[in-house]
């Protein structure tokens, strides 16, 4: 049986099936009336990698401002993701300048990965 997972509380779930068993949320009318930016921040929580690069990347096109704080939280809290805080760095890179994206430069800058945290310190040089 094929399977896929609810994109609210990240339970596997079969295809097809309208109400999360695991946390009771009708998943189409969620869709349906969740904006595709909620939808793509909520979607950085995701435990899978691939969802929350595809987030990643997504939200670099999207270019909202705010998405800098969310992008952060999302690096922090994979921290052995290496790549994925470099995605999240690029993202960021293509976000308008602003304090969302300073502020989220200098959470990036104490980032227990060495790569992300010199290319966030050199980025916030950059933009100084």
């Amino acid at each position: 049986m094929n399977h896929h997972y609810c994109p609210l509380c990240f339970a596997e779930i079969p295809i097809g099936v309208e109400n999360c068993p695991a946390c009771g949320r009708n998943i189409e009318a969620w869709e349906r009336q969740t904006p595709y930016y909620d939808r793509l921040i909520w979607a950085l929580k995701n435990p899978h990698s691939e969802v929350r690069m595809g987030a990643i990347l997504s939200l670099a096109n999207q270019q909202h401002p705010e998405a800098a704080g969310p992008l952060a939280e999302c690096a922090l809290e994979y921290p052995v993701d290496v790549v994925q805080g470099m995605a999240i760095l690029n993202a960021i890179d293509h976000l308008p300048a602003g304090p969302e994206k300073n502020r989220a430069l200098e959470k990036l800058s104490k980032h227990p990965a060495h790569a992300v945290r010199v290319s966030a310190q050199e980025n916030l040089a950059r933009i100084s």
